[in-house]
């Protein structure tokens, strides 16, 4: 009897056991809900993660342009530096040197004719001797107003800027040489004397101012020419001859 009693027991539905299979069945179905709800969500942040940090990665690329551009920047501030001029002593030393000015003492010898005759049709001459002492180093600066002046090589002008000899205006009316005294000498009565032209009129009655100036070192420009001196100035002036045409009567014995 215990034992049927025991079988029929076993047989009959058990609430506690219904209970048990209940609670494990919601257990269950939480955990799957769990699964299928979180567990892709956590997936997807750490997704996401790595995606920003591969983005805020240098990548090699970017470094290599940095590194290029950095290197091409400080290249390009060696160039700058490099190209900068950098004063050498001989330009220093020019820009400090001075150009000439007129010697303290203007005191000279000054031999120019006052007056030269030409014949009156005359549209060219040559001037006669000049010349100058004392001073050493000078200033010449001759003018005219109808006429032209050639000087040292006739026919050619003869400018020039050299170390010890300035030429300015060859074959105008305003002519200036600057250079140690005794070449000027030279310069101006090379060639038997400078040749003055009329330009297609007479001389007669044309005249030519000539100034010297001395200075304390040799001049390169004729800006000083408003320095020089009334004193230093001379005119020269081109006189006609009086040439003209005349009948006389006189007795003329024939010999037989």
């Amino acid at each position: 009897m215990l034992r049927l009693t025991q079988v029929r027991d076993l047989t009959q539905p058990n609430n506690f056991y219904k209970r048990k299979l209940a609670t494990r069945f919601i257990i269950l179905s939480l955990s799957a809900l769990f699964i299928s709800q979180v567990v892709p969500t956590l997936a997807e942040e750490q997704d996401r993660a790595v995606e920003l940090t591969d983005q805020l990665a240098p990548t090699p690329e970017s470094s290599t342009v940095t590194t290029a551009s950095s290197s091409e920047s400080s290249s390009a501030v060696v160039g700058v530096q490099s190209e900068s001029p950098i004063p050498s002593p001989s330009s220093s030393a020019s820009s400090m040197s001075f150009p000439a000015r007129p010697s303290q003492s203007q005191g000279m010898v000054i031999k120019v004719p006052i007056e030269i005759s030409v014949d009156p049709r005359a549209q060219i001459v040559r001037i006669p001797e000049i010349s100058i002492a004392g001073p050493e180093y000078l200033l010449v600066c001759i003018n005219t107003v109808n006429t032209v002046v050639d000087i040292l090589t006739i026919g050619a002008p003869d400018n020039a800027n050299a170390t010890n000899l300035f030429i300015q205006g060859d074959l105008s009316s305003t002519v200036t040489i600057a250079a140690p005294t005794m070449l000027v000498n030279s310069v101006i009565n090379s060639s038997g004397g400078a040749k003055v032209s009329a330009l297609g009129r007479n001389l007669a009655g044309q005249q030519i101012q000539i100034g010297f100036l001395a200075t304390d070192k040799q001049a390169t420009d004729s800006s000083l020419c408003t320095k020089i001196l009334v004193e230093n100035r001379r005119t020269i002036l081109f006189k006609a001859l009086g040439v003209g045409i005349g009948m006389k009567k006189g007795e003329v014995t024939l010999e037989r």
